[in-house]
């Protein structure tokens, strides 16, 4: 274990559990008629991979021992397979060691500032304390529509997959359409989507510190960025889909595109430029160590400071601190690399696709990386390979970029050394 690298175990923990997840949707106890293989294993890893695109209808086609599988998957990817594991350990009281502690540190990006096992616990008692507010709201919300054993399940699973940002439901096949007017439920359900949005850190400084002045640079980034992109994201909805749209369900889908997935609207009846600039907000996401996906918003305002910064020919400062170059670089090789993922995964998703929209298709390609969950409907018309293809940008898109690419990177030792032999170059840019 010593030997392995923390990426590789995060890598194989996410990739181990899709397939465990995906073997036990297609046992026969968890169907009512059967589900194809492509199909279980592609919800297996929307559901640990928390996006929320289904190619099944999941209130027909599971049982109640397939939905609690669902829900345990979401459950456990939301957490995060390290944080969940971790937690364990410290329960049944084992020593982590160097290289449980490294694994967290990985995980978390901490750099060993936290006291892991009350951060893990507290990530835990979080996230059971938020859910059951959910539960019992959205019990309130439904008890109209729903009754007995399914008022429960249904509230309890639509809490489970809010927080952690899944998107999956038990209502139909019209995700929460129906629901459009009742403002409850859509309440509960976008408070949960930002609370776990926030990042389990940001909580934590939250529930510690209890003040703006004692906050960490990361919190106070992530405070201001998500009301902002809520805030404009909604207005920019409400008047891109002018007289489609009331204000409260346009905050609802700018809430849900970060990065929850969960709709009010028929995204196939949206212009292109609503489709868009739902992409942008997907793409952005929420914040690190969180329930949710995309970039990050750290990473997106890290970006707009630099490039701020660069304009002005000034280092980049945020909150009276200086960012330091390597954050800045990490930022911006994500966001490159994302983008050109996003591109030539779009790209061939046209080549295989060719009667479908290309803007539904890009649509489909942002929320299966930003792990929202956003379709216009064409999920369940796509072919295997397609399917195949969105499964690998889900799981990307969970384990971060970074992760995956700092499996190829070399000892730091090494490449600090490289640049001290190695005379620098002109090179002429733009």
């Amino acid at each position: 274990m010593k030997k392995i690298s923390p990426y590789i175990i995060i890598l194989s923990g996410f990739f181990g559990l899709i397939v465990l997840g995906g073997l036990f949707l297609l046992l026969p106890i968890s169907t009512t008629n059967g589900i194809s293989a492509i199909d279980a294993f592609f919800l297996s890893a929307s559901a640990v991979c928390i996006t929320g695109l289904s190619p099944v209808v999941l209130a027909t086609t599971f049982t109640p021992f397939g939905k609690v599988v669902i829900a345990l998957l979401i459950q456990l990817g939301g957490l995060g397979f390290i944080t969940v594991a971790m937690t364990f350990v410290c329960m049944l009281g084992l020593r982590m060691g160097i290289s449980g502690t490294r694994l967290i540190d990985e995980t978390l990006g901490s750099s060993g500032r936290l006291d892991y096992k009350e951060f893990l616990f507290r990530a835990v008692l979080i996230t059971i304390l938020s859910e059951l507010v959910g539960f019992i709201l959205n019990i309130i919300a439904l008890h109209k529509v729903y009754g007995g054993a399914a008022l429960v399940g249904i509230s309890l699973f639509h809490a489970i997959s809010s927080f952690n940002n899944a998107g999956l439901d038990l209502f139909g096949g019209s995700s929460m359409i129906p629901f459009s007017n009742n403002y409850l439920l859509l309440f509960s359900t976008a408070l949960l989507t930002v609370v776990g949005g926030l990042g389990f850190i940001v909580i934590n400084d939250i529930l510690t510190k209890r003040r703006w002045k004692k906050f960490s640079v990361h919190t106070k980034i992530v405070l201001s960025v998500t009301p902002a992109l809520l805030i404009a994201g909604g207005f920019i909805i409400f008047f891109s889909e002018w007289g489609k749209i009331d204000l409260f369900n346009a905050f609802f889908m700018s809430a849900m595109a970060r990065t929850c997935g969960f709709t009010t609207q028929d995204l196939s009846t949206w212009n292109n430029a609503s489709l868009s600039f739902l992409n942008v907000l997907m793409f952005i996401g929420a914040g690190p160590v969180s329930t949710g996906g995309g970039i990050k918003c750290t990473t997106f305002f890290i970006l707009a400071s630099t490039l701020v910064a660069f304009i002005r020919g000034k280092s980049t400062v945020v909150f009276h601190r200086r960012i330091k170059r390597e954050a800045a670089l990490h930022a911006m090789s994500l966001t490159i690399v994302a983008l050109i993922y996003v591109f030539i995964t779009g790209t061939v998703l046209c080549a295989l696709e060719s009667e479908t929209s290309a803007m539904f298709l890009y649509t489909e390609c942002f929320s299966a990386l930003a792990n929202v969950g956003f379709s216009a409907g064409v999920t369940p018309t796509l072919t295997t390979a397609s399917k195949l293809m969105l499964i690998l940008a889900m799981y990307l898109g969970r384990i971060g970029f970074l992760t995956a690419l700092f499996l190829f990177r070399k000892r730091r030792g090494n490449s600090e050394k490289e640049d001290v032999m190695l005379v620098s170059a002109d090179v002429i840019v733009g």
